[in-house]
């Protein structure tokens, strides 16, 4: 399957990131230009990821429509 949506190959990984660690570098990431990020829901850092998300947003650093957010949901 070919998906033609321009989604950048690389992305900030945040796997290890505690909640308040994933806040500052999602925002930092978005901040120097990444627009792809990486997370998942056993990372427990999602709310931390949506709040650098919502502070670059809200700072218009970037616009949620050129943002790409990757999560896997483990079953169980």
């Amino acid at each position: 399957m070919t998906i033609h949506n321009n989604i950048p190959q690389i992305g900030l990984g945040t796997y290890m990131m505690s909640t308040d660690e994933a806040a500052q570098m999602t925002y930092e990431a978005i901040k120097v230009g990444y627009r792809h990020i990486d997370t998942a829901e056993v990372y427990r850092n999602e709310k931390g990821v949506a709040e650098g998300i919502k502070k670059a947003i809200s700072e218009e650093l970037v616009a949620r429509a050129d943002l790409f957010i990757t999560t896997k949901v483990f079953p169980g």
